[in-house]
C-alpha cells in the first residue's frame, strides 16, 4: 500500500514539473504591450439605483405567485410513467 502511494505521489510530482508550451502559444503576442484596464472603486461599481417598486408591483408579484402555484399544481398532477 505504501509503495502505491509513493509511486502515485511521484507521478503527480513529475506531472507538475511538465512544461506546457501550448499555453504560451495560445496568447496573442500583440496583447503583451497593451495596458491593463482601469480599476474602479467598489463604491463606484455598486453605485447604481436600486430597483424601485411602483404602483403595479404588488399586482405583478401576485400574478407571478399565482402562476407559480398553478405550475406547481400542474407538475404534481402529471401522471408518472
Amino acid at each position: 500500500m505504501r509503495t502505491i502511494l509513493f509511486y502515485s505521489s511521484c507521478l503527480v510530482a513529475l506531472a507538475g514539473c511538465a512544461q506546457f508550451p501550448d499555453v504560451d502559444a495560445a496568447t496573442d503576442p500583440s496583447l503583451a504591450d497593451t495596458p491593463y484596464p482601469a480599476l474602479l472603486p467598489v463604491e463606484q461599481v455598486l453605485d447604481q439605483d436600486p430597483a424601485r417598486l411602483d404602483e403595479n408591483s404588488e399586482a405583478a408579484l401576485q400574478y407571478r405567485i399565482n402562476r407559480l402555484k398553478k405550475r406547481a399544481a400542474d407538475l404534481q398532477a402529471t401522471p408518472e410513467e
